[in-house]
């Protein structure tokens, strides 16, 4: 067992053991479904407070590398990051079963209103402009992957989670820019995130085989599970 750092100027204890349960799972020591030690158990293991302990399986949680479960234990979920092809045009649910995950959507809200100054900001949009707007974050295998905001200016459909386009039909035509920034406040609580980890930010609009502007969309995604990549 790894010992922890106490001279003058080491990192935290709570982050040392993050740090070493992290390493382990990078290097396959600890595989996906592995149960890890309780709270109890590294407070023992390692000499420290229930606090420190607790803290560092919650930054574990947040990193997307294990998953707590009350009465189940703490269980490994981590998996190496995705690289999307940048060909065609597909959602989220299309993507992640592309990769052999499994998609979801861990919360949603979907109603008739303004666009709202964020994507008015993003698309040269008047603010007050009504559309059908759906926000939702999505998961792959239980893990928070993308925030994605959607205004739909033709009006409602119903949707009840899962994949906006098995309900209304992907777009013919997308134009699409990538970039990347550090995420605000409503993008830190949507992903479960750090301040200081960059997202990847993809702006799509869409166009009906009529060449309507069918959706207008903005996806966050956590640039240390996700990256882009083009082959010609």
């Amino acid at each position: 067992m790894e010992k922890l750092e106490s001279r003058k100027g080491a990192k935290a204890l709570y982050v040392q053991i993050k740090d070493i349960y992290r390493r382990r799972i990078l290097e396959g020591d600890l595989q996906p479904g592995d149960k890890i030690e309780s709270e109890t158990q590294i407070q023992k293991m390692y000499g420290v407070s229930r606090i420190t302990a607790r803290q560092a399986i919650l930054d574990l949680e947040k990193d997307g590398m294990v998953n707590r479960g009350r009465g189940r234990g703490t269980f490994v979920i981590w998996k190496p990051a995705m690289s999307e092809t940048l060909e065609g045009i597909r959602g989220f649910t299309e993507e992640m079963r592309l990769h052999g995950r499994q998609p979801g959507t861990s919360s949603w809200h979907a109603s008739t209103r303004a666009c709202g100054r964020r994507m008015a900001a993003a698309f040269g949009l008047d603010p007050e402009q009504e559309a059908f707007v759906v926000e939702r974050v999505c998961t792959a295998d239980d893990i928070r992957i993308a925030y994605i905001i959607s205004c739909f200016p033709d009006g409602g459909f119903s949707y009840l989670g899962g994949s906006v386009y098995e309900e209304t039909g992907a777009p013919a035509r997308v134009e699409e820019e990538f970039s990347a920034q550090l995420p605000d406040e409503e993008v830190v609580s949507s992903l479960n995130i750090s301040r200081t980890l960059p997202v990847l930010v993809r702006k799509r609009l869409g166009f009906d085989s009529e060449g309507r502007v069918m959706e207008y969309s903005l996806t966050y995604y956590r640039s240390d599970l996700y990256s882009w990549n083009r082959t010609q």
